[in-house]
């Protein structure tokens, strides 16, 4: 007997070698294809990828993005397929958890997470199955508002909530000898009384439809109807809010604005025409005041009273943090001072108390606020950027002919006396150069410092040890028909601050 089970566990052993067994196997940056970093590079310009792995063929890139753990999975070729961001079970929507308890009873959901694909709409993707080892799971999709899309089932699966088959009971036959029953006489038939006539029915009154109430912001923007919103816009907002609530969606300034309560605080998020993320602004408690903005509070405004706090996390990096309060000699008349700083908590700009500033409805709530200060917030702090209306005409219309969708430039005259007009589109931060008579001279977008290809870092190694890469692009020179690269670094010692051009092989370029 001991004998038989042995073999058994051999035989089992066996079965499962012979199984098809897929590994990821992690692999250094250096090894990714150029193809597959500068597809991610693309895709996703604003990440940073932790680890890099290779799994049937298909390299996945894993990053964090808006404290969310995604993974891209990207061909050998550079096609993006798919991406996935990993949800907890506990933030998955009310309404999947219910259908998994009514339709799985005693099962677990053993995995979930977001899933985007290209030409389809961000969905929910849970699997469940059975404790306990050996089981299959079942894998469920859902679209964002937790409509079931589609289920599967593995082989064999038995389900739960099916009724059973249930037994007919048998009669007990019946006796043999029986006597048999009496035929009794049909009792008379009664006349049938004659029939009503029929009562005319009346008119049923149409219900009265009550109007829906119509939605307004602070500044008096009417909220418009979800479905006007196009689907990029709203997938965008699922990946960057995942459980908003108290939605609503308003068309300002070219944009979508979609305004709601995030995690408890009052949020407001920014989108372009196409989809792309442009800011999100965010109402902070007292305690979300730390560090360095807290130190400065306290060596400068001792005994200061908090208003509110207001957070702006920007697509360019540039995020600040309003802080509204009130100090010693003001409290009384409630006369705001406002401080803003930077992500890293460096002072920006610090605006006075003014009693012009007191606000008419000091009862206000945060939702109110995020309108009221969010003027003090934009302030420009970069003296060099003009606004549309400094540009000439037919700059405006040549940039327009050829970029048509995008509506959020921010112009800039250069030392050429060119104009730049830096804006944002799904490949990330692009920049358009257009020389004073109107011509296009040149084209860049932004990369990941490090994407840059093995040659040049290796240059950089070697003639700038230890050198910083601030920033760098990839260029189109149009009339000279040139591709470039242009690389900003600073000097370790001298932290002094320089331009670097290369052609596509890597080698520096000149001219």
């Amino acid at each position: 007997m001991k004998n038989f089970v042995k073999l058994a566990v051999i035989l089992f052993a066996m079965q499962l070698l012979a199984l098809p067994v897929s590994f990821a196997q992690k692999i250094k940056p250096a090894d990714v294809p150029s193809e597959v970093s500068q597809a991610m590079d693309f895709q996703y310009p604003y990440v940073k990828v932790s680890a890099w792995q290779l799994e049937s063929g298909v390299y996945i890139a894993t990053f964090k993005d808006e404290g969310s753990v995604g993974k891209a999975y990207i061909s050998p070729g550079g096609e993006w397929i798919r991406t996935t961001y990993d949800i907890k079970k506990d933030e998955l929507p009310s309404v999947i958890t219910e259908y998994v308890k009514a339709n799985y009873p005693d099962f677990v959901i053993s995995n979930s997470f977001l899933e985007e694909q290209e030409n389809a709409p961000l969905h929910y993707m849970v699997e469940v199955k059975q404790e306990g080892i050996g089981f299959k799971p079942s894998q469920l999709s859902f679209s964002d508002k937790g409509e079931l899309l589609s289920r599967t089932d593995p082989d064999n699966f038995k389900n739960p909530v099916e009724p059973k088959e249930e037994k007919i009971a048998e009669n007990n036959p019946p006796k043999q000898n029986a006597e048999p029953k009496k035929t009794e006489k049909p009792a008379p038939v009664k006349a049938e009384p004659k029939p009503a006539k029929p009562e005319k029915e009346k008119p049923e009154k149409p219900e009265k439809v009550k109007p829906e109430p119509v939605v307004t912001d602070e500044q008096g923007n009417v909220a418009i109807n979800e479905s006007e919103v196009p689907e990029t816009v709203k997938k965008a907002l699922v990946k960057k809010v995942l459980h908003p609530q108290d939605l609503n969606w308003y068309e300002i300034d070219n944009q979508y604005v979609a305004k709601c309560v995030n995690a408890d605080r009052t949020t407001a998020a920014y989108f372009s025409k196409e989809g792309v993320w442009d800011k999100t602004i965010t109402a902070l408690p007292e305690e979300a005041v730390t560090g360095p903005m807290l130190k400065h509070l306290n060596d400068f405004y001792k005994g200061f009273k908090f208003k509110t706090a207001i957070k702006e996390t920007r697509a360019d990096k540039n995020d600040k943090t309003l802080v509204e309060f009130y100090e010693k000699a003001n409290y009384k008349a409630k006369i705001p001072t406002t401080v803003i700083f930077d992500k890293t908590g460096k002072l920006l700009r610090t605006i006075d108390a003014n009693p012009e500033m007191v606000s008419s409805d000091i009862k206000g709530n945060e939702k109110d606020q995020l309108d009221k200060y969010y003027a003090k917030m934009n302030m420009s702090l970069d003296e060099k950027k003009n606004s549309a209306a400094d540009i000439p005409e037919n700059i405006q219309a040549v940039f327009k002919l050829k970029y048509p969708r995008v509506t959020n430039a921010e112009w800039v005259t250069n030392d050429d006396m060119n104009y730049e007009a830096h804006y944002y589109s799904a490949r990330g931060k692009e920049i358009c150069i257009i020389s004073p008579i109107g011509n296009i001279v040149e084209t860049r977008l932004q990369g990941k410092p490090e994407n840059l290809s093995a040659t040049i870092q290796s240059f950089l190694k070697k003639e700038h040890k230890g050198c910083k890469v601030l920033d760098y692009y990839s260029v189109k020179r149009i009339a000279e028909k040139l591709n470039l690269y242009k690389v900003t670094i600073q000097e370790k010692k001298s932290k002094e601050v320089i331009d670097l051009w290369f052609n596509m092989n890597g080698k520096p370029f000149n001219g």
